[in-house]
C-alpha cells in the first residue's frame, strides 16, 4: 500500500487550503504531463475540461498558496525517491554575479594566483561525445560563510589542448570532500541541460503566459512538480518495472470533466 505522500499530488496537497485549489493544482499538473501542443492557459484548460482558463489563471495569479513551500515539498519528494547521493547543481542560465570581487572580499586576481601556484591534477570528469573529458584541475578555498564542517571552494578546469581556456566553479560541500569528488560533480552538471530540455519539452516549463514574477514562479514550481512525477515514474520503471503512479495519458482524449 502506498504511503499518504507516495505521489507528488498527495505531498503538496496540504499547501492548498481549499478543495477547489487542490483540484485545480491537480488538473494543472496533469495537463502539463498531457500531450498538449503548446501548454498555455487555454489549451491546458481545454484538456482539463474547464469552461475557460480563469480558474487555472487564478491558481497562478490570485490564489493564496506558498510556491516556495511547494518547491521544498517537491525537492524532498525527489530526494526520497532518487539517488541519496545526488547533488544540487545551479546551471549558468541563472543570474551570474558580475564584477571583479567575490564574497568576503576575495579579489579574483588573488584566486587566480592561488590556482596558478598549484600543480593541476589531470583527471577525467566523465564520458563525452568524443570519449573521456580530460582536463587539468585545481582548487582554492574561500570562506564566505565559514563553518568547521563545510568548505567553499573555487575550482579551476583548464583545457589540456588549449591551456589558455579555463573555466571556474564555486562549490559548497562537506569539509572532507576531495578534489576527485568535486571533479565528478562538476562533470555531472551536463545532465542539467538534459533536465531543462526534458522539463521544457515534456512539462511546459517555458510555456507560461504570465507577466508578473509570482505567476511565473508558480507556473515553474508546478512544472517542476510535473517533471518530478515523470522522473520518479521513469526511475521506478527502470529499477523495478513497477510505476509509482498511473502513467500520463498518451492519447489526446480529455479526462473526465472536473466541473472547475
Amino acid at each position: 500500500m502506498r504511503s499518504p505522500s507516495s505521489t507528488p499530488f498527495a505531498r503538496v496537497a496540504g499547501r492548498f487550503a481549499r478543495v477547489d485549489l487542490r483540484r485545480r493544482m491537480r488538473d494543472y499538473i496533469r495537463a502539463l504531463l498531457a500531450p498538449v501542443g503548446r501548454k498555455n492557459g487555454w489549451q491546458l484548460a481545454e484538456w482539463a475540461c474547464h469552461r475557460d482558463p480563469a480558474g487555472l489563471q487564478h491558481l497562478l495569479g490570485g490564489a493564496r498558496w506558498d510556491a516556495d513551500a511547494v518547491r521544498d515539498d517537491v525537492r524532498d519528494y525527489v530526494a526520497e525517491r532518487l539517488d541519496p547521493g545526488g547533488v544540487l547543481i545551479i546551471d549558468d542560465t541563472g543570474f551570474l554575479k558580475k564584477g571583479t570581487r567575490w564574497a568576503l572580499d576575495h579579489p579574483v586576481h588573488d584566486l587566480s594566483t592561488g590556482l596558478a601556484r598549484q600543480k593541476g591534477k589531470r583527471r577525467s570528469c566523465g564520458d563525452g561525445s568524443h570519449g573521456l573529458r580530460i582536463y587539468d584541475w585545481a582548487r582554492v578555498e574561500v570562506r564566505p560563510w565559514h563553518r568547521p564542517d563545510r568548505r567553499h571552494w573555487v575550482i579551476a578546469r583548464r583545457s589540456v589542448s588549449r591551456p589558455q581556456e579555463t573555466s571556474y566553479y564555486l562549490a559548497y560541500c562537506p569539509a572532507e570532500t576531495t578534489l576527485d569528488e568535486l571533479i565528478r560533480v562538476a562533470g555531472s552538471r551536463w545532465a542539467v541541460e538534459e533536465c531543462f530540455q526534458s522539463a521544457k519539452q515534456g512539462c511546459g516549463l517555458d510555456d507560461y503566459q504570465v507577466r508578473r514574477y509570482p505567476g511565473r514562479h508558480r507556473h515553474m514550481t508546478l512544472a517542476m512538480a510535473a517533471h518530478a512525477c515523470l522522473t520518479v515514474l521513469r526511475a521506478r520503471e527502470l529499477d523495478t518495472g513497477e510505476a509509482e503512479t498511473d502513467p500520463p495519458r498518451s492519447s489526446t482524449s480529455a479526462p473526465p470533466r472536473s466541473g472547475a
